[in-house]
């Protein structure tokens, strides 16, 4: 009785969830259109960088290299995304009783532009996310751990950003 009762479950949860629409985020969308791509990035070791071309290789979704002063690229049919700008920065927003911060914001923002044979698809737009995190003055190492990850999950956040703004153009 027991399987049962553990295998209805699991068919009517699938048979549910297939129902309402659902599906898993994948990049149909973004390979449909776009099954190579001309990257023109500032900083192509970055980890931003990095984290692009894994998002768009599990898309489906070939890279090539380029540079801004290449004119061969210029002339190129290919959809170009150029990556401009990278900037990190961190301001305090909180002061302790000792007076010193005890609140950081950070915020990470990146240029974007996507051409394809002139034809401006994304125009040149500036893509941003804050975060605020608290200071252990009595942990530093541990601070500087945690701004890494938080930095990391903010990138992972303006890669999203950028892939979701190539499957608006794809749809």
């Amino acid at each position: 009785m027991n399987r049962t009762t553990i295998f209805l479950f699991l068919l009517i949860f699938f048979s549910s969830s297939l129902g309402c629409g659902f599906a898993l985020r994948g990049g149909d969308a973004i390979s449909s259109r776009f099954t190579i791509l001309e990257l023109d990035l500032t900083q192509p070791n970055s980890e931003t960088s990095r984290l692009l071309r894994q998002r768009l290789s599990v898309s489906d979704v070939s890279t090539k290299y380029v540079s801004g002063s290449d004119e061969n690229s210029l002339s190129s049919q290919l959809p170009r995304l150029t990556i401009r700008n990278e900037q990190v920065t961190s301001r305090p927003v909180t002061i302790n009783p000792r007076a010193r911060a005890a609140q950081y914001e950070m915020r990470i923002s990146i240029t974007i532009s996507l051409e394809q044979s002139r034809q401006m698809l994304i125009q040149t737009e500036t893509l941003s996310v804050d975060r605020t995190y608290f200071e252990d003055i009595e942990n530093i190492t541990g601070n500087r751990e945690e701004v890494e990850i938080i930095a990391t999950e903010m990138r992972r956040e303006l890669v999203n950003q950028i892939i979701r703004r190539l499957e608006a153009i794809s749809s």
